[in-house]
C-alpha cells in the first residue's frame, strides 16, 4: 500500500500540475470554452488509452499464470518499471525549474493549429504519459500486493497529490520542491532498486541470467517474504529472504550510482 500511495502521489501531483498550468495559462490569455474542452478531450482520451493498455498487459501476463512465460513477462515488467521510475525522477527534477515556461510555450504553439487538435494532443501526451507510467508501476506491484492494498494506496496517493497541486495553484502556497523531489525521488529510486532485484530473480529462475545457485543467506525462518512484515519490506525496500549475489550487487550498485547524482541537482520552488 505504501509503495502504491507514494507512486500515485508523485504521478498525480505531476499530472495535476501540468493540467493546472495549461488551464491557468488559457485563462490568462483569454481562451474560450472550446479550448478548455479540447484540453479535457485530450486528457480523457489519454487516460482511457492508458486504462485499456494497462488492462491488456495485466490480462496477458496473468493469462499465463504459473508458466515460464509469466515469469519472463513479470521480470521484464519489473525492469521496465524500474527504468521508468528512474528516468521519471531525474527528468521531473531537472525540468521542474522551467516546467511552467515550457508548457506555456507549447500551448502558444498549439494555438496556431486552426483545428486546435494540437492542444488536445499536448494535454493528452503530457497527462497520458503519467497515466501509462502509473499503470506499469501498479502492474509491477500487483504481482506481490493484494488488490485491496493497491486500491487503498491509490486513493491515498491521489488525494495527497491533488491536494498539493491545489495548494500551489489555488491557495498560492510555495512548495519547497527541492525537499519534495529529494524525498519522493529517493524513495522511488529505492522502489526501482527493489524492482531490479525482483527482475533479476525472475530472470535467474528462467535461466536468462546466471548465478541462481549463489545464494548469500537464508532468513526465511526469521522473516518470511510471505508474512505481513516481510511482504511490506519486500515491496518497499526489496527485502529478499534468499537473495543471490547478483541481486545484491545490482541493488547496492544501483542505489550507490543513482542517489548521489539525483540529490546533487536542485530545482527551484514553484509557485502558482
Amino acid at each position: 500500500m505504501l509503495a502504491t500511495a507514494v507512486i500515485f502521489a508523485r504521478e498525480s501531483l505531476e499530472a495535476s500540475l501540468i493540467v493546472a498550468i495549461i488551464f491557468s495559462y488559457l485563462k490568462q490569455i483569454g481562451g474560450h470554452k472550446g479550448l478548455f474542452r479540447q484540453v479535457w478531450m485530450g486528457i480523457l482520451t489519454a487516460l482511457g488509452i492508458d486504462v485499456i493498455l494497462g488492462l491488456g498487459i495485466w490480462f496477458t501476463i496473468h493469462a499465463y499464470s504459473g508458466t515460464t512465460l509469466q515469469t519472463q513477462l513479470e521480470g521484464t515488467t519489473y525492469l521496465v518499471a524500474a527504468l521508468l521510475l528512474t528516468g521519471m525522477s531525474f527528468w521531473m527534477k531537472r525540468e521542474s525549474r522551467h516546467l511552467k515556461k515550457h508548457l506555456q510555450q507549447a500551448v502558444d504553439e498549439s494555438l496556431n493549429d486552426s483545428k486546435r487538435l494540437a492542444l488536445a494532443l499536448l494535454a493528452g501526451i503530457t497527462v497520458g504519459r503519467e497515466g501509462l507510467e502509473t499503470a506499469i508501476f501498479v502492474l509491477a506491484l500487483s504481482f506481490h500486493t493484494s488488490s485491496g492494498s493497491l486500491i487503498l494506496g491509490a486513493i491515498i496517493g491521489l488525494a495527497a497529490g491533488i491536494y498539493l497541486s491545489y495548494g500551489i495553484y489555488r491557495l498560492g502556497r510555495v512548495v519547497p520542491l527541492k525537499t519534495f523531489f529529494n524525498v519522493f525521488g529517493t524513495i522511488l529510486l529505492v522502489f526501482a532498486s527493489a524492482l531490479i532485484a525482483d527482475g533479476i530473480e525472475d530472470f535467474q529462475l528462467v535461466h536468462w541470467l546466471p548465478g541462481s545457485h549463489w545464494v548469500l543467506w537464508h532468513t526465511g525462518q526469521f522473516l518470511s517474504e510471505s508474512s505481513v512484515a516481510g511482504d511490506i519490506l519486500h515491496t518497499f525496500v526489496g527485502y529478499a529472504q534468499s537473495p543471490t549475489a547478483l541481486q545484491i550487487v545490482a541493488y547496492v550498485g544501483f542505489l550507490s550510482f543513482t542517489i548521489p547524482r539525483y540529490l546533487r541537482s536542485s530545482p527551484s520552488p514553484i509557485k502558482g
